[in-house]
C-alpha cells in the first residue's frame, strides 16, 4: 500500500511515496523531482508548475507565486500586507480575505489563495496517481512549526479538495528527523538536533530534543531576512551592475527585464551549487541588448557574506529561545531548496563544528521524505520493514505559558510546556515575592507564538493573598495523560495552597 508525504513549500513542492518497503521522491511528468509552486491564468487555460513559471515573463500580472505565505492568513495580517506590497498581481480585499484579480479566458477572474493552493495540490495528486493504489492517496502534509491551527486547516482543505486523503499535518522539523530515521531505529538515542530549513521566502530554525523515540521542539525561530530569494537577489544585483558597466543600460527600468534576469540568475545560482563556474546568457535582456557573463562560485560566495552572517545569527537566536548552548547541539539537518548552495551548508557546519551534519538527502527533498515515512507509520504500511509497536502520542498543540511583565512593564510570556510536549509531563517552578509584596496573581495561558503576547489566550488565573513578605511559592504544573493541566501553588511558610485544573488543547 502506498503512503505519500507532501511538502508544499513557498517556491516549490515535493512529493514522496513509501511503497514496497522503500521511500523515494516521485518525479513529475517532466521528470523533475520538485514542482514550482506557481499558477498562471491565460486566455486559454490555467497552468501550474514549470509552464506557469516560464511564462511569467510575458504574463506577470496573471502569474501567482509564494501563495504559501498568505494561505490561511487574513487581509490585515502583517505578512499579508507585506506580500501585497511586493505582489505584481492585483490583490483586493474581499470580506477580510485576499483575492487575486486576474484575466482568465477573456474575463476578469477572482482567485483566492485556496484556489491557487488547490491547483498546485491537484498537480501533485496527478503525480501521485502514477505511484498510488487506485483512488487511495493517504498522505501526511508537512507544515512549518509556527503555523496556526487556521493555516494548518487551510492546507488540509486544499489537499483534500485536490484528492488527497490527509492523515495529519506534521511539523517540518519533525519530518526532517524522520527522513534520516533519527530516533526511529535506535530508541536509546538521546540528543539535541538543530533543523535548519532555508526556504525560498523564509528560514525556519528549530532545536528538537530527541529521547526514547520521542521528539520535543525546544525552540523555533523564523526570519524572512534570510531566504533563497535573498541569495538570488544578491546575484541578480551583481549581474545588473555588470550589464550597466558594459552597456550603460539599467535593467531595473523594465519589470520584464528584471524578471528575465531573475530567472536566469536562479539557474546560475543552482549551477554554482555543483560547479565552480556558471555561464549566464540572456537574449534581448534590455532594449534589445543580449547579455553574456560568467560567474565563479568564489565570486558568488563573496557577494553573500552578509547573508551568511544572518544565517549564523539565527542559530544563536534559536539557542537562546531554547535555553540551549550551541555546544549542546549534537546533530544538524540542513534542508530546504534555499540550502542548496554549498556556502550555506559550509557556514552552518563550521559554526557547529562539534555536531554531526546530515546532508546525504537533497535539501529540497528531505521534508517530503520524512512526511512519507510518517504516512507509512500511520497507515501501517511499514510495520514489518521499519518499525514495530507504533502508537500515537498525544501532544500539546500550543505552548502553555505564564503571562507576566518585564523590567519595562511590557507583557511577556514565560513558557512552561512547549508546543508538541507529549502527555503526561510535570514541571516545578519557584516564585519569590519582592519585599512588601503580600499577594500573587498568575495568568496561565496558551499561545501560538511565545514572542508575541497578543497571541496568548488566558486559560485560568490563580490569586493568592495575605502572604508573608518575601514569600517563596512553589508551583507545580502537572500535564495529565487525559489532557488536563493541574496547577498547584504552595507558599512554604504558611502552607497556603491554591489549585486549579484546566482542560488544554491537544
Amino acid at each position: 500500500m502506498a503512503a505519500f508525504g507532501v511538502h508544499f513549500g513557498t517556491t516549490s513542492a515535493c512529493l514522496a511515496v513509501y511503497k514496497d518497503g522503500k521511500t523515494d521522491v516521485v518525479a513529475n511528468d517532466l521528470g523533475d523531482r520538485t514542482t514550482p509552486c506557481v499558477v498562471a491564468y491565460t486566455d486559454l487555460d490555467q497552468t501550474v508548475g514549470v509552464a506557469a513559471k516560464q511564462g511569467s515573463i510575458r504574463n506577470t500580472a496573471n502569474t501567482i507565486s509564494f501563495v504559501k505565505s498568505v494561505l490561511g492568513r487574513s487581509w490585515v495580517d502583517p505578512v499579508s500586507q507585506e506580500y501585497i506590497k511586493k505582489s505584481q498581481v492585483k490583490i483586493e480585499n474581499k470580506n477580510g480575505d485576499l483575492v487575486f484579480v486576474v484575466d482568465f479566458k477573456g474575463d476578469v477572474f477572482n482567485a483566492t489563495p485556496k484556489d491557487v493552493a488547490t491547483a498546485i495540490y491537484k498537480r501533485m495528486k496527478e503525480t501521485a496517481s502514477s505511484h498510488g493504489d487506485g483512488d487511495i492517496h493517504d498522505s501526511v502534509l508537512a507544515v512549518p512549526s509556527q503555523f496556526s491551527e487556521e493555516q494548518r486547516k487551510a492546507f488540509e482543505k486544499c489537499a483534500s479538495h485536490a484528492g488527497f486523503s490527509v492523515l495529519r499535518t506534521l511539523n517540518e522539523s519533525i519530518a526532517a528527523l524522520l527522513a534520516y530515521d533519527l530516533g526511529q531505529m535506535d530508541n536509546t538515542l538521546q540528543c539535541n538536533v538543530l533543523v535548519y530549513r532555508l526556504g525560498g521566502d523564509s528560514t525556519d530554525v528549530s532545536i528538537v530534543h530527541l529521547q526514547g523515540g520521542l521528539y520535543r521542539i525546544l525552540g523555533n525561530t523564523s526570519s524572512r531576512d534570510v531566504a533563497g530569494s535573498k541569495f538570488t537577489n544578491v546575484l541578480a544585483d551583481y549581474l545588473a551592475q555588470e550589464f550597466f558597466k558594459k552597456y550603460k543600460l539599467d535593467v531595473k527600468e523594465s519589470r520584464r527585464s528584471v524578471n528575465k534576469l531573475r530567472m536566469a540568475t536562479e539557474v546560475c545560482k543552482h549551477t554554482l551549487s555543483t560547479l565552480e563556474n556558471a555561464q549566464v546568457s540572456i537574449d534581448s535582456l534590455h532594449e534589445g541588448v543580449d547579455f553574456h557573463s560568467s560567474v565563479s562560485r568564489a565570486r558568488f560566495e563573496s557577494l553573500c557574506g552578509n547573508l551568511i552572517q544572518k544565517c549564523v545569527a539565527l542559530i544563536d537566536d534559536v539557542c537562546a529561545k531554547a535555553n540551549v548552548s550551541s555546544s549542546d547541539i549534537e546533530k544538524v539537518i540542513v534542508c530546504g531548496g534555499g540550502a542548496k548552495p554549498r556556502l550555506v551548508q559550509k557556514a552552518i557546519s563550521e559554526y557547529l563544528s562539534n555536531a554531526e551534519v546530515y546532508n546525504s538527502i537533497p535539501p529540497d527533498e528531505v521534508i517530503a521524505i520524512g512526511a512519507a515515512k510518517q504516512a507509512a507509520i500511520l497507515t501501517g504500511s511499514n510495520d514489518s520493514e521499519l518499525h514495530s509497536g507504533e502508537n500515537e502520542i498525544e501532544c500539546l498543540s500550543k505552548t502553555v505559558c505564564i503571562k507576566g511583565v518585564n523590567a519595562n512593564k511590557e507583557p511577556v510570556l514565560y513558557p512552561i510546556f512547549q508546543e508538541m510536549t507529549p502527555f503526561p509531563a510535570r514541571r516545578q517552578e519557584v516564585m519569590n515575592l519582592s519585599p512588601h509584596q503580600t499577594s500573587m496573581e498568575m495568568d496561565i495561558c496558551e499561545c501560538t507564538d511565545i514572542e508575541n503576547p497578543d497571541t496568548a489566550k488566558c486559560l485560568a488565573k490563580i490569586v493568592m493573598k495575605d502572604l508573608p513578605e518575601k514569600a517563596c511559592i512553589s508551583v507545580t504544573f502537572h500535564l495529565r495523560s487525559e489532557g488536563s493541566l493541574h496547577v498547584t501553588c504552595r507558599e512554604e511558610a504558611s502552607q497556603a495552597v491554591e489549585q486549579v485544573t484546566i482542560d488544554v488543547c491537544s
